[in-house]
């Protein structure tokens, strides 16, 4: 069925989509029971305020020091404000300004500062300390926007404070800009200002989120020096930061310090634990240190808990995952788009597209709204199971619910299409995909050049390079080791060969897959001693042959008699490219049509101390051996041989 002929024909139910193919198992019901429904957040006045001096120094003294204000108030009440006679002071508006930036809202906090502007009140300090962290917090100039803002505050006379400077240095370090941070860090004193804890906190912060733990640690060094006491952000930060970089060691004598200091963890460091320890897979201790969290009063919050269930997951634990959605709602703590996230990957990865499309239709009912990961996550599952019109029609209910989609949703489905071997409708995807404004990445070009080159069509996938190169997008190593994988295909290995150095002149280098590719196509035209000094150069540039690429070599060289040389590349094979069964067996049967029983017998104990278990072309092998040897002598090579754990 063709691309346009689905489109327009989709459902805007995903999960009626679906039902029809995909069984609903136990695990959905305990899903949709577990997530509740979600609370909405109280208004601090649902009717609407009729503002009265009485109302305005309720709203100014109570409400906006609680943050417990809408935009509509607050408008409304800056709008009385300037109406009044006399105007209030600016440290009136300060309140309202400041409340409305503390439930961020930036853009209205900068329009307001326009209009006071406009009726002659002028700004003290505060105002502009609000006005800068609106500036460097918002997505408008950003921090660009904030260097402006100083520059007033100089111009009026006043000196920037500690807040000031805060505030522009967390924009910096937002922004990526860590080295002007330290920069502006640096240049506090020359405004007669000095950095407090929190300036530290932000600039430990940055440089730990940019892997500069070493710099983190001289910042925190001299901090202690200044006799400037480090909170608990602060060794959070540098908590993950060691982590980060694998100094689990360090990382514990940080915590030990900590505590030493009196600083008690918050969630945040907790979660920074947790976190680490379910990287390296330490699950049963993560689950301990959120128990011993809970008893110690702090609460997690939705990343800690989001953490957990998707390292249990990854391992496949669902229903520890599903108990983990139980306890963070019984505590009070909703799912978000990341946590729904996590379960439909799990989902979709473990083949449950049913339970996956539940969860899409559940958070949708739980008011979250997906995002481009959710949807992606389920049409690339779709797609992997060939349900290409499932994932047609999901592509039309994002663009139905208003969601952006982009290149990754449609390589997903050009990719599927191509497997399919439908590169007419491939082509009309493509089409459709750039009428709605996106353009073709190298992985759609890599997709289309792969799928050409598999029905022989290499003039096309060449013309497609030179197409792809005119619009901006350059090859990688994957669309690169495509074309050499078509030209050795073919028998053109010089061709292969300068594509090669083709790729590497243009900055690509060769992965393993590329060199595996060229070494077996040499193999293949007994070009042996090229195959042989391939290999050692694959090993000299940093890319570690693959058992594939061992077993090439091996075939070929018993292929070729010599069986000594295979033998010796089976002894390079370490345990990261561990041998699998091809790999004996290749040698098995050299070994046994050149009638050397004892090595095959060797060979065999090699499989048995690795825990190999042998195949059918193995138990062959060792067949055709036995019945070729005599009475006595298949005795002796019967006792020898060891035993294999029974599978079942």
């Amino acid at each position: 069925m063709g691309i346009r002929k689905i489109l327009p024909s989709a459902s805007a139910s995903f999960g009626r989509a679906l039902s029809s193919s995909s069984s609903q198992s136990a695990l959905t019901g305990k899903i949709s029971s577990s997530f509740t429904e979600a609370s909405t957040p109280a208004t601090s006045n649902p009717k609407s305020i009729v503002p009265n001096p009485h109302s305005l120094h309720q709203f100014l003294t109570k409400q906006c020091k609680s943050g417990a204000i809408t935009l509509h108030e607050a408008l409304q009440f800056f709008d009385y404000m300037i109406r009044m006679p006399p105007t209030p002071p600016i440290s009136s508006f300060n309140h309202l300004l400041g409340a409305l930036a503390k439930i961020n809202h930036h853009h209205h906090v900068i329009s307001c500062y326009s209009i006071l502007n406009s009726i002659g009140l002028f700004p003290d300090l505060r105002t502009f300390n609000i006005l800068l962290n609106c500036c460097c917090k918002g997505r408008t100039g950003g921090v660009s926007d904030g260097f402006s803002v100083l520059a007033k505050i100089l111009r009026g006379g006043y000196n920037p404070d500690v807040f000031t400077f805060n505030t522009l240095i967390g924009g910096l370090c937002m922004n990526e800009k860590i080295g002007e941070a330290i920069g502006l860090f640096r240049n506090m004193s020359v405004f007669g200002c000095q950095p407090d804890v929190i300036t530290y906190s932000t600039i430990i912060d940055g440089l730990c989120k940019h892997g500069m733990v070493e710099n983190a640690k001289h910042f925190f060094a001299e901090m202690k020096d200044k006799s400037i006491s480090p909170n608990v952000h602060v060794y959070s930060s540098m908590l993950h930061g060691l982590y980060s970089m694998g100094n689990l060691d360090e990382a514990g004598r940080f915590f030990i310090h900590m505590l030493d200091e009196g600083v008690r963890p918050d969630v945040v460091t907790f979660t920074v634990l947790i976190n680490a320890l379910c990287k390296q897979r330490r699950l049963q201790e993560a689950n301990h240190l959120l128990n011993l969290m809970i008893q110690r009063g702090v609460h997690p919050n939705t990343v800690t808990y989001t953490t957990l269930i998707d390292a249990f997951c990854k391992e496949g634990r669902m229903d520890k995952a599903n108990k983990f959605i139980d306890l963070m709602i019984q505590r009070g703590e909703h799912p978000d788009v990341v946590t729904y996230n996590t379960l439909i990957n799990a989902f979709c990865k473990g083949g449950g597209i049913g339970e996956a499309s539940e969860l899409l239709n559940l958070m949708i009912k739980r008011g979250k709204r997906p995002d481009s990961v959710t949807y992606n996550t389920l049409i690339d599952a779709l797609c992997k199971q060939g349900r290409i019109e499932g994932a047609i029609k999901l592509v039309y209910l994002m663009i139905k619910r208003g969601q952006c989609y982009d290149t990754v949703t449609y390589n997903s489905l050009i990719d599927t299409i191509c497997r399919g071997g439908e590169m007419e409708e491939a082509n009309k995807l493509v089409d459709f995909m750039i009428q709605h404004g996106q353009q073709p990445n190298t992985v759609t070009y890599t997709i289309l050049i792969d799928a050409l080159c598999k029905k022989g069509r290499l003039k096309d996938a060449n013309k497609l390079v030179d197409l792809m190169i005119q619009q901006g997008q350059h090859p990688d190593t994957v669309t690169y080791t495509t074309l050499v994988d078509a030209l050795c295909k073919e028998g053109r290995i010089k061709g292969a060969i300068k594509l090669v150095d083709l790729m590497i002149q243009q900055g690509q280098h060769p992965n393993t897959v590329t060199y595996t590719t060229l070494i077996h196509a040499l193999c293949k035209v007994r070009r042996m001693e090229e195959a042989k000094s391939l290999f050692e150069l694959m090993i000299q540039s940093d890319q570690h042959p693959k058992t594939i690429t061992y077993n090439v070599m091996i075939q070929e060289l018993c292929k070729s008699g010599q069986l000594e040389k295979a033998n010796y590349f089976l002894s390079k094979m370490e345990k990261g490219c561990a041998p699998d069964v091809v790999t004996f067996n290749t040698l098995l049967s050299c070994f046994s049509k050149n009638r050397k029983a004892c090595k095959v017998v060797e060979l065999l104990c090699v499989m048995a101390n690795k825990n190999l278990s042998p195949d059918a072309t193995t138990f062959s092998i060792v067949i055709n051996l036995l019945s070729n040897l005599k009475d006595k002598k298949r005795q002796e090579i019967l006792d020898l041989l060891p035993t294999f754990p029974v599978q079942f």
